[in-house]
């Protein structure tokens, strides 16, 4: 858990998200953000994609980095989660036929 203080900035207030949070959150210098409270106490910050280009490179950004800690393998380009599970069915189905 990260925390940050709440400071005066002219007539309004910032909060300064530290670096390790920023990278968490694949947050960059100039990026739009939006800001809600859904209930007293809690604010919840999410990036703004305008395209979904834009959001496809972010998330290939996650997942190269999330593939990095991970023993998994990266999802396979062009594949569908219903390919990979009909892929699996199929590999299983010849397993269980050549017994």
């Amino acid at each position: 858990m990260t925390t940050a203080t709440l400071t005066k900035v002219g007539n309004s207030m910032a909060v300064v998200l530290p670096k390790g949070l920023r990278q968490q959150a694949g947050f960059e210098a100039g990026e739009k953000l939006s800001i809600d409270s859904p209930r007293k106490g809690v604010v919840v910050i999410t990036a703004i994609h305008d395209n979904a280009e834009d959001r496809l490179a972010r998330l290939e950004k996650v997942e190269a980095r999330i593939s990095k800690r991970s023993r998994l393998a990266p999802w396979p380009k062009g594949k569908t989660a219903d390919d990979l599970i009909r892929e699996a069915r199929d590999a299983r189905a010849d397993e269980i036929v050549s017994l």
